[in-house]
């Protein structure tokens, strides 16, 4: 019985950090901050494009959400196998995380190397960190 209280209590707690960080980026987009770690330091981290993706699935356009982020589709199936780890045989779970940040990274170093357009960015003069030590 203890055991899927702390179960219940692990799920409601993964439940609630997803929902706090998808208020703090819908309260940041209200504010002109599309992206934290773009607007302090001017590069993209490996999830740019990820808002702009799902927003492209509501609108069911599939390509738009595959341009701006080809991974997209990874995050709710990511938190699926976290809330049912406890299911999963520890060996397959490490392994398959490992893959998932594995893809993140290629796909990040790709779109960062040989990416087109302005979804990733390295850009780091223009920055709120760059411009306080510059007017310092």
């Amino acid at each position: 019985m203890q055991d899927n209280k702390i179960l219940c209590s692990k799920r409601t707690q993964a439940v609630a950090a997803t929902a706090a960080v998808v208020v703090l980026y819908v309260v940041l987009e209200n504010l002109g901050i599309t992206c934290p770690i773009k607007f302090f330091t001017g590069i993209s981290c490996a999830g740019c494009g990820m808002s702009r993706a799902w927003l492209s699935v509501l609108r069911l356009d599939m390509a738009g959400a595959f341009r701006y982020h080809p991974l997209f589709f990874l995050p709710p199936v990511v938190l699926v196998v976290i809330l049912l780890k406890s299911k999963i045989n520890i060996k397959i779970y490490k392994i398959f995380m490992f893959t998932i940040v594995a893809a993140f990274v290629i796909v990040y170093m790709y779109r960062m190397i040989w990416g087109e357009g302005d979804i990733v960015v390295f850009k780091p003069r223009d920055s709120i960190i760059w411009r306080i030590i510059k007017s310092l």
